[in-house]
């Protein structure tokens, strides 16, 4: 009897440590069922000050400082990081550019053998082991850290027209739940102040180049269908750069740097391969692009490798999950000895090109979801947008799902961000159509330098970060991310483009730093539009910001509440440590700003939703911002945008966009391809 007891009393405890590690060393795709798998530490404390009912305000510094503890208690363990010396020859090796020295040069034909079709059937799965933990901060200690020869893999994941609070991290917002980005997002380094610029093409120019856009022509609007300029071909692309250093560069999705001739497509900057629409937004079934001005059109402008991807080879695939299949299959089949840089530039949230005015359309799995199912119909393109949402958090957990089961998590870096703030409804008709998005209780939105325009969503996440896990209000702006990532895999900060405008902020990361080296920033300056914006912290680190100029029809300059809230409820909000509390009413002003009239001047740590104009009340901060900014203008060039072409009309091509101006605008070979199958057995 005392045997049998014995025996059954070592099997029960055999039981427990079995199942704590099972628990333990899940992969993302079965804790993704769990119900509260984005809950990290800090997350699980805000649900319990919430239902307390303790605002925001009752959260005490100590109180904070000891959910992070208990956060960095459970991150991963052993996570350790090196500066990686370049590739055999990589530093002495002058930067590739995709392109002759001068912006004006004649475009000359591609060469370069295009990659295999990403529509070819799936290559056999990649025998290497998978990584023994997952990217959950939930998990084991991850296995060993990389080599010194080994560069880390880079993961740029872009949202489009993402509004700050269109993300449940960021304001805790209960309509949209994102619980894989939230996870990543909670277990690296939430970026608070993370700027872009208003519109899409510049931020994107912005990000590719480490430059201001006004110092490369590209400040004033994104491209439009058949407008025959682009990204200038003098500057050399992050895709350029990475590549020169020996590292394979993919990207998938939107492009909008460019497509009149082939040098300003994505193989002509320095990517080896590419899937996806060179213009703004598209139909996600049918892949056309269009406007209704200056006149309207419809073509269709799906491509891979700068060749037309016809319909009867995607079927109508949603391009959100073609895109997806593409970067399944290209991270599994990748030789593990080589890095590989993504570019993933996905069109969600961006609102459809058909309706012109009205969110993107979803499916029905997304739109089934219980947030997305339970909302209100009385709001029905918000709702559209919920569902859109559910299909961005589906595309970034696949993808952190890729590369886990490529077993190469512990050696990549992933960046999030957004292109600008999200497109308010009574702003579409400015800005190529609304999403119904919400920036709230920020300021403004898409198109516009204030606050909702430009302070996005963004964070880093990589094991190879010894001090994640945390939030930081360090000044960060889009530029940065070159120099940042760069110094990330160890390369010669001597093989970057002379004159970046960007920081690296690696070595502050590392050490758990909430300042970084950027002390100001500009968020624009465009005289065409007149418009300006900047940022500049004092000695003291006060946080001061300036914005003068238009906004659209200077008819309105105010704050759009979330659809579907009204004042006073907060039952649809939890609170986080990356929230922001306007400190003052929200959406009330308390000092009147109409920038196109006289220069306003906010103080942003006090007043991070610009609600109480200081500018008659400090005239010397003012004066030392107006000063910079006119010194920052006199170093600007000027902009690069041209009319629409009617040569380069869908209709002159056979209802497609083609790079009309190249000396080959249309395929000499078509593509070749076999039958799309999904990526199902990854």
């Amino acid at each position: 009897m005392e045997l049998s007891s014995l025996i059954l009393a070592v099997l029960a405890v055999t039981f427990c440590v079995a199942a704590v590690r099972a628990e333990d060393e899940e992969p993302l795709a079965v804790q993704e069922d769990l119900d509260e798998r984005a809950m990290s530490p800090l997350m699980k404390m805000a649900m319990e000050l919430r239902s307390k009912k303790t605002g925001p305000k009752a959260a005490s510094p100590s109180l904070v400082k000891m959910a992070m503890d208990i956060r960095d208690k459970q991150a991963v363990a052993g996570a350790t990081t090196a500066y990686y010396a370049p590739s055999a020859g990589s530093t002495s090796a002058a930067p590739v550019t995709s392109a002759p020295s001068s912006s004006t040069a004649k475009p000359v034909t591609t060469t370069a053998a295009p990659a295999p079709a990403t529509t070819a059937a799936p290559a056999p799965s990649s025998t290497a082991a998978p990584a023994p933990g997952t990217t959950s901060a939930h998990t084991a200690t991850p296995g060993p850290a990389p080599g010194p020869a080994q560069k880390p893999n880079i993961i740029v994941f872009v949202a489009d027209d993402l509004g700050r609070a269109d993300i449940s991290y960021t304001q805790g917002n209960l309509q949209v739940p994102t619980p894989d980005i939230d996870r990543l997002a909670w277990d690296g380094i939430i970026l608070n102040r993370h700027y872009s610029n208003p519109i899409c093409t510049p931020t994107r120019g912005a990000f590719m180049t480490g430059k201001y856009v006004f110092h490369i022509g590209m400040q004033t609007q994104a491209i439009g269908e058949a407008e025959p300029w682009g990204m200038p071909l003098d500057h050399p692309t992050q895709a350029d750069l990475f590549r020169s250093i020996g590292y394979s560069t993919w990207h998938l999705g939107k492009w909008h740097l460019g497509a009149a001739t082939r040098q300003y497509l994505p193989n002509g900057r320095g990517f080896d391969y590419t899937l996806g629409v060179t213009g703004g937004a598209c139909n996600w079934f049918n892949y056309t692009i269009g406007w209704i001005t200056p006149v309207p059109t419809s073509g269709r402008d799906l491509r891979e490798n700068g060749k037309e991807v016809y319909a009867n080879i995607t079927n109508n695939v949603y391009f959100p999950e073609l895109i997806n299949n593409a970067a399944e299959r290209l991270i599994r089949d990748q030789d593990p000895k080589k890095p590989f840089y993504l570019y993933f530039a996905t069109p969600v949230a961006h609102s459809g090109f058909e309706p012109y005015f009205g969110a993107q359309h979803t499916m029905p799995q997304f739109q089934l979801r219980p947030p997305v199912y339970q909302f209100s119909s009385l709001f029905p393109e918000r709702k559209k947008c919920l569902g859109i949402i559910q299909v961005l958090n589906e595309q970034f957990k696949r993808l952190t799902e890729a590369v886990v089961n490529k077993g190469v998590a512990n050696n990549t870096i992933i960046i999030f961000f957004a292109d600008n703030g999200g497109p308010l409804a009574r702003h579409a008709a400015y800005v190529h159509g609304s999403n119904h998005a919400s920036n709230w209780p920020l300021r403004m939105g898409k198109g516009s330098l204030f606050e909702g325009g430009v302070r996005v969503p963004g964070f880093i996440w990589s094991p190879l970060l010894k001090k994640r896990g945390r939030v930081t209000n360090q000044l960060f702006h889009v530029t940065d991310w070159l120099p940042t990532l760069w110094e990330a895999v160890g390369a010669d900060p001597a093989l970057l483009p002379a004159n970046g405008d960007g920081f690296s902020h690696w070595k502050s990361f590392q050490a758990g730093l909430t300042v970084g080296p950027r002390k100001e920033l500009v968020n624009n300056i465009d005289s065409i539009l007149h418009q300006y914006a900047m940022i500049h912290e004092d000695q003291y680190g006060g946080l001061y910001k300036l914005i003068g100029g238009n906004a659209f029809d200077n008819s309105y300059f105010g704050w759009d509440r979330t659809e579907g809230t009204f004042a006073g409820d907060d039952s649809w909000r939890v609170y986080t440590p990356a929230e922001i509390n306007c400190n003052f009413p929200e959406g009330i002003e308390v000092s009147k700003c109409l920038p196109n009239k006289a220069d306003c001047l906010f103080d942003l740590l006090n007043d991070p939703c610009e609600l109480n104009n200081i500018a008659d009340s400090y005239p010397a901060m003012l004066k030392l911002l107006q000063d910079k900014i006119k010194a920052y203008n006199a170093t600007s060039v000027p902009a690069l945008i041209k009319p629409q072409d009617p040569a380069g009309l869908e209709a002159e091509w056979g209802g497609w966009w083609v790079p009309w101006l190249d000396p080959e605008p249309l395929d000499k070979v078509p593509l070749t391809y076999t039958p799309f199958q999904d990526s199902t057995n990854f």
